[in-house]
């Protein structure tokens, strides 16, 4: 069975009863100022890209700027820290230096216990002689050179 006859593709052509609009013959003054229009858009393509490139130049520099300001910052401060971890360790190494030269406490602890010794020999001196003032004044001075002896030791802290 055939179908119903097609009918052959239409060939593109100009529409019946209308001319194709054809384009004017431009005139010189027209192809010049054409041609003055091409590169003006060209050149404005031109300056627009320098621009957005003067820009990003710009930012890159304000960043680098930023970055070195930072950076002189970050050194000044270590510096400072430099200058504060001295002090410290001069100060650290006096406290040191005075605490070698301090008696120990041990040391402190016997001195006082030879005292206390001393102090009960002579009450038991004093009671033998009968009230005797030779072995007061002695207690006395030997006290007084006790209490020199820490005042020496507690200056040098």
């Amino acid at each position: 069975m055939a179908g119903p006859p097609v009918p052959p593709p239409a060939q593109p052509g100009p529409p019946t009863g209308e001319q194709p609009a054809e384009q004017p013959e431009l005139t010189p003054e027209e192809r010049r100022e054409r041609r003055q229009n091409r590169w003006l858009m060209l050149v404005t393509l031109i300056a627009v890209a320098a621009a957005a490139a003067g820009v990003y130049a710009i930012f890159e520099a304000q960043d680098a700027k930023d970055e070195a300001e930072d950076r002189g910052a970050v050194n000044s401060l270590q510096a400072d820290v430099e200058v504060l971890r001295e002090q410290v360790t001069q100060r650290l190494d006096q406290v040191e230096s005075r605490l070698d030269d301090t008696a120990d406490a041990e040391t402190l602890t016997k001195l006082q216990n030879d005292v206390n010794d001393l102090d009960k020999q002579v009450k038991d001196l004093d009671q033998q002689s009968g009230g005797s003032d030779n072995v007061t004044s002695r207690l006395d001075d030997l006290e007084q050179r006790i209490e020199d002896l820490e005042q020496d030791s507690n200056s040098n802290n």
